[in-house]
């Protein structure tokens, strides 16, 4: 079985050695085409997507999500056929893009670790050049990139740079708790703790869209802010579960979130996701920290019936791309080939009756079905509406339901999709929402 390999061999011009595997679209097995989405990595700047640059099947992932690959490094392969349980590809072409691979991530033992000369001295005031792992480690630590000098070429702080100070505090707590008498090591308050040390902000798309969505907001949102891009039953990863009413989604995204540990959040929702963010609040089981809702729904029962079915019924690019003009202000804020790969999603993950079906019963009679007024007025956190004054699906007069503690930013030439028309402004005043909760 030939197979052909997934790599990232620059990182959009900016210097890197390495990327962190965000999460893989697709499964060992799967059979993919040319174009697909594979796997999103992350830089220190922006997150990238990998897309198959043929037809075949995922046969092997080599960096799971969460692990950091060097650029260059070989990430998975695709085969030319579809793999048979238990048999391996093709034995010397496995091994050497294996070899390859391991050549390339393990560290060279001659570099220098953070307690030796880095290679390079930051200049004062400079922006900290770090990996994205290195990164991520220092925000869940809550250590400052700025007061740490890095190992790596020009400086860049890596890995073993975050663990050496790590470790060097770990051996500082040590030597302290020797030093304590017995009675104050048995306190209670000592005791170590392994609770998360950052509040994730909880991303939830629109009505027939997916967590993609947030591609261009995520690299842009400021430093140590960790995010969780959540699927709406019914589309997505999640296509295989619908949900029939405003409800039934809060507790199955209540539940996923608890799955993965999270009991406190911060939660942004853009449109049905806005609903859906006002639900959760509602239902109590989270702790939310901030609430930033897009255009959201829940507020009137007005909304762009067309639209809606549209999105759920269109079977060609001609007709999902006419309908998909209509959620922007400019046409031209569309990415390029974006109704072609949401159609190859739609039909990928097979979810288009699973969207009529939600639409019939969350938006009867072409209405909302659903009234989160109420629960926008119990929040006592810090609540931002970011709604674009073009908006064609959800009518922007619903902003002046928001009640007086809530920040409401109304954008010139923007329409229902400020994340995608304005990425910059909307991951600006998510960050300032978020920030604002302590």
């Amino acid at each position: 079985m030939a197979t052909h390999p997934i790599s990232i061999d620059s990182a959009g011009g900016e210097y890197m050695e390495a990327v962190l595997v965000i999460g893989w679209a697709v499964k060992s097995g799967d059979s993919v085409k040319a174009g697909d989405l594979l796997v999103t990595v992350e830089t220190a700047k922006a997150a990238t997507e990998i897309e198959a640059d043929r037809d075949g099947w995922l046969a092997e992932i080599f960096f799971a999500e969460g692990q950091e690959a060097p650029v260059g490094a070989v990430l998975g392969t695709i085969a030319d056929e579809k793999p048979i349980v238990g048999e391996k590809p093709i034995a010397s072409q496995s091994a050497s893009i294996a070899l390859a691979t391991a050549t390339a991530a393990e560290p060279n033992p001659s570099e220098p670790v953070a307690s030796e000369a880095p290679s390079s001295i930051r200049p004062p005031g400079s922006r900290a050049i770090a990996s994205p792992l290195a990164r991520r480690l220092a925000a869940a630590a809550g250590l400052d990139l700025a007061a740490i000098s890095g190992s790596g070429p020009h400086g860049r702080i890596k890995k073993r740079d975050i663990d050496s100070i790590l470790a060097a505090r770990s051996n500082e707590h040590d030597g302290a708790v020797l030093r304590t008498p017995a009675a104050a090591q048995a306190s209670p308050v000592a005791a170590p703790t392994l609770a998360r040390q950052t509040v994730p902000v909880v991303l939830i798309h629109g009505f027939g869209a997916d967590r993609s969505v947030w591609r261009q907001v995520v690299p842009l949102l400021g430093p140590g802010i960790e995010t969780i891009s959540l699927d709406l039953p019914g589309h997505g990863a999640e296509a295989a579960r619908p949900a029939s009413s405003i409800e039934e989604i809060a507790f199955l995204l209540s539940d996923r979130l608890e799955d993965m540990g999270v009991g406190n959040a911060h939660l942004v929702g853009h449109s049905l996701g806005g609903a859906a963010a006002l639900a959760l609040a509602r239902l109590g089981r989270l702790t939310v920290r901030s609430v930033t809702l897009l255009a959201p729904g829940g507020l009137g029962p007005e909304i762009n019936a067309g639209f809606i079915a549209g999105l759920a019924r269109a079977t060609t690019v001609q007709a999902l791309e006419r309908w998909l003009t209509v959620m922007v202000g400019d046409p031209s804020a569309l990415p390029v080939g974006y109704a072609q790969a949401a159609l190859r999603q739609m039909e990928k993950i097979g979810n288009r009756d699973a969207l009529a079906a939600m639409a019939e019963s969350l938006f009867p009679d072409g209405t909302q079905g659903f009234d989160l007024a109420g629960a926008l007025a119990e929040l006592a956190v810090p609540t931002r509406f970011i709604w674009g004054r073009l908006d064609r699906v959800i009518p922007v007069a619903h902003a002046v339901r928001a009640p007086g503690f809530t920040a409401v930013h109304l954008l010139d030439g923007v329409g229902h999709v400020p994340q995608i028309e304005a990425p910059a402004l909307t991951a600006r005043l998510i960050t300032e929402t978020v920030r604002s909760a302590g």
